[in-house]
């Protein structure tokens, strides 16, 4: 919308506007804040329009549990933002949060390699805590405890496992490979070899059988 139309709307014709133009001119304002002052005021007008055209919540010292289903009654619905309870923001990038059992097995075992329990000291100083420290300063959310461990520790225990889980696949993959190479090979291109595989007469064996 112009500035021309904004100034129709608002109910100043030509003669007004030359007017208040002229008199403003002879009281030494210029264009610059006469154009600001009008801007103003048809900034106020819209706001005070747009107030009018909200819904107005109720008197709630006379509002009932059955008003709540009226549609005629506004009521603003209210969303709250849940805090991640489980995200925690440690002050050295050098360690990552891990929450563990409070089980004193676990407790112990962790400790043993090299973990630490969590300190107030160790949140990053910009990371508000959802939760509280209990009176001995651990960081708990129900049955488990925040510690924080060195990355060389905990990623040389992932790098481990994940060793293990290669070398692990590696007998079962090498004798998938193998029948792929014999089926290709050998039993397709023998017509008797490749019918008797076809038909269940022959089958690979298995180890893991």
């Amino acid at each position: 919308m112009s500035k021309e139309e904004d100034v129709k709307k608002a109910g100043i014709t030509d003669a007004h506007a030359s007017e208040l133009a002229s008199a403003m001119q002879t009281a030494g304002v210029t264009p610059e804040t006469l154009e600001d002052v009008i801007k103003k005021v048809l900034d106020k007008r819209k706001t005070e329009k747009i107030e009018e055209f909200k819904p107005k919540e109720p008197d709630y010292k006379k509002l009932s549990e059955q008003d709540i289903f009226r549609n005629d009654v506004y009521i603003p619905v209210i969303e709250h933002d849940l805090p991640d309870y489980m995200n925690v923001r440690l002050k050295d990038d050098e360690y990552i949060p891990i929450w563990v059992n409070r089980d004193q097995r676990q407790l112990g075992a962790k400790l043993a390699e090299g973990f630490e329990l969590l300190r107030k000291e160790h949140l990053a100083s910009d990371f508000l805590a959802p939760l509280k420290f209990d009176s001995e300063g651990l960081y708990i959310y129900q049955d488990v405890v925040c510690m924080r461990v060195h990355k060389r520790i905990r990623f040389a225990k992932i790098r481990k496992f994940f060793q293990i889980s290669i070398n692990q696949l590696k007998p079962a993959q090498a004798q998938e490979n193998a029948k792929s190479t014999l089926m290709e090979k050998v039993i397709l291109g023998d017509p008797a070899l490749d019918e008797a595989f076809a038909s269940g007469a022959y089958k690979f064996y298995h180890t893991d059988t």
